[in-house]
């Protein structure tokens, strides 16, 4: 006990962090490079390398196709309406109407609520699935408290001297907003953003509850389903290598948000 006393701070904060890198570790590293291995091989039996052979033949596979673009659709039609949703909510309920702020927990509902119950009121009210819409606002429902959260506590930390400054300056609301609040909070806002976008790729469960099939309408075939189709068939190898190809996609788009946010900051 004396010798952990006489470490110093950051040793003590790095040993604190061993359970969580060891879980990491475990739980995600090393079964990644697991799926890895298996998208390279013919199957789990054999195990002859094929290398890029399984990526070929799922890049060519027009199931595959057909869910990357549909998943690629929902993240560009859904995310920036929620950001944008979540962002005018933050700002009524840190400078706007006061009522509103009684509301403030309200928001955070959607995170809580079990799926199930959300997808039995879903399939209540929307009974026309010939189109998208209905995954959409679901979408949008159960991920807008988390980001309304995260932009209300930025809005909130920003420092009401620069507003008073610019106010005695002559500048509207308009352009307080537009020259001080977003370049003010923007990493939150890129934060926000790659969130949603990852959490898109999750949105499988409340999809499966509403359609109730693993074959739903083409317009909501996304990747989950077809990594969970494949899983289903004991198809490893076409499941390992799309679920390579969906983290590729994704750490692409983050590149790209931070790539983004360090030209913005320039």
């Amino acid at each position: 006990m004396k010798k952990l006393k006489r470490l110093s701070f950051n040793t003590k904060c790095k040993l604190c962090l061993l359970p969580s890198l060891a879980g990491t570790l475990l739980f995600f590293v090393i079964p990644y490079f697991r799926v890895l291995y298996y998208s390279v091989i013919d199957n789990q039996f054999r195990r002859n390398f094929v290398f890029l052979d399984n990526y070929i033949e799922t890049v060519q596979n027009e199931y595959f196709l057909l869910a990357l673009l549909n998943s690629l659709i929902l993240i560009a039609v859904c995310v920036p309406v929620l950001i944008i949703l979540a962002l005018l909510i933050s700002l009524f309920l840190s400078f706007g109407i006061r009522k509103l702020k009684a509301l403030r927990a309200s928001f955070v509902l959607p995170m809580v609520i079990p799926t199930a119950g959300i997808v039995l009121i879903w399939r209540t009210v929307f009974t026309d699935t010939s189109t998208p819409l209905p995954i959409y606002l679901l979408f949008i429902w159960k991920n807008i408290g988390i980001c309304i959260v995260l932009l209300t506590a930025a809005l909130t930390a920003a420092d009401r001297s620069v507003y008073e400054a610019a106010k005695l300056d002559g500048a509207g609301s308009w352009t307080l907003h537009r020259k001080i609040t977003l370049p003010m909070i923007a990493p939150t806002i890129l934060f926000s953003v790659l969130l949603s976008i990852v959490n898109s790729f999750r949105i499988f469960k409340e999809s499966y509850l509403f359609y109730g099939t693993n074959y739903p309408p083409d317009h909501s075939y996304t990747l989950q389903y077809f990594m969970n189709n494949n899983f289903l068939r004991l198809d490893y190898q076409s499941l390992a290598t799309s679920a390579v190809l969906t983290s590729a996609v994704v750490f692409l788009i983050v590149l790209c948000g931070i790539f983004i946010q360090r030209r913005y900051n320039r």
